[in-house]
């Protein structure tokens, strides 16, 4: 006969992301009628909305990294520093990469997306994980460093991260002589946002110097050159890859129902349209009203995902996520400005870039013990 007495399985979390942040602030505050884990593979988590600015070097690794210790530490809940492998709904476990099993009662995914590469491609250094991209920054300053001649990076993807990115990187080695380059498959950068950003975005890359490469469908990468789809070929040294997201490998064999692409199905309330027990949000999920892979849609997506769970422990009725149809876009440009971009307008100034720190910085301090 089962001890009466023996503590409930715990509600799992897996992954420190955006989603996941505001879930353990929530959680800490409902006292929770059972034990909350997190699993993660690092302790701090960063906030992809400020990785430009790191990348520039306007910010510190502290200033846009959430320390996902100290927030459990605050909020009651146990911290796993380490990743989740595989998960088994029927029996209700996650395999761990330390070699453990974790059992839950309700589980919760919010792992972010891997980069989309060309098939076979190992070259280059993909911007997700953002965690290993900071350190891949040391990399390249290492290698600008000890180039003699202009060391050239091209950043893939025409999306907002790469046009971010290739202005950040700009920034970053400035003083160095270094050459960037943007490429992607679209006539234009930013193919996703409004045709006066787009013509904004465009300006800014002729005036900083940055190549824009159109309609080049980057599929390989060696011996200094990049190659394209058509034969074409540009010269460069290294390869930052802001390509679209993908899901990670290891849900092809949870039994969890996956969209085409391997994404977790979720339903309006974001619990898997298979299996009651387990929710997921930000990149890895796939919404039955799908929108981009965007780091805004995980941050509204917390407040209900944190609710959802409680009500699911508690037993009363979900709440629907309502995702956005027109998102604003801060895109962030050189000499401290920015462009907002929604609805199909678009302004730029550096009021824009210091509304941008506002809120990002405003969104850290929520998870920092600050607010």
């Amino acid at each position: 006969m089962p001890d009466a007495a023996q503590e409930p399985a715990p509600v799992v979390l897996l992954g420190g992301g955006h989603a996941h942040v505001e879930v353990i602030r929530y959680l800490g505050r409902a006292r929770l009628p059972r034990p909350v884990t997190l699993v993660s593979p690092a302790r701090h988590t960063p906030y992809s909305g400020m990785l430009p600015g790191y990348a520039a070097g306007e910010y510190s690794f502290e200033d846009f990294h959430i320390d996902l210790v100290s927030l459990c530490g605050r909020c009651g809940v146990t911290f796993l520093e380490t990743a989740a492998t595989g998960i088994d709904p029927a029996a209700r476990t996650v395999t761990l990469a330390d070699g453990g099993t974790l059992e839950y009662s309700l589980l919760s995914i919010d792992t972010g997306s891997t980069p989309q590469l060309p098939k076979g491609l190992s070259g280059g250094i993909p911007v997700k994980p953002i965690s290993t991209f900071t350190q891949a920054l040391e990399q390249l300053d290492a290698l600008a460093a000890r180039t003699k001649a202009h060391l050239q990076i091209a950043v893939v993807g025409q999306g907002v991260a790469g046009v971010e990115l290739a202005f950040a990187l700009q920034q970053r080695f400035a003083q160095r002589g270094v050459k960037i380059a943007l490429a992607g498959r679209s006539q234009c950068p930013l193919p996703e946002r409004s045709k006066l950003a787009q013509r904004m975005v465009a300006r800014e890359l002729a005036k900083t110097g940055i190549s824009h490469h159109p309609e080049f469908d980057a599929v390989a990468f060696s011996d200094g050159r990049l190659t394209a789809r058509d034969g074409r070929q540009l010269a460069a040294d290294e390869v930052v890859w802001a390509t679209s997201s993908g899901a990670p490998g290891w849900l092809q064999d949870s039994g969890l129902a996956l969209d085409a692409t391997g994404f977790i199905r979720v339903d309006a309330t974001l619990r898997s349209v298979s299996h009651p027990d387990v929710f997921a949000a930000g990149d890895v999920a796939s919404l039955p009203d799908p929108r981009p892979k965007a780091g805004v849609f995980a941050v509204r997506q917390g407040p209900v995902l944190a609710q959802n769970i409680h009500h699911s422990v508690m037993g009363r009725p979900l709440t629907p996520y309502r995702p956005q149809r027109a998102w604003l876009t801060l895109i962030s440009l050189p000499g401290g400005c920015a462009i907002a971009d929604k609805w199909g307008l678009a302004v730029s100034g550096r009021w824009v870039r210091l509304w941008k720190h506002h809120t990002d910085t405003r969104f850290l301090r929520r998870y920092s013990g600050g607010g």
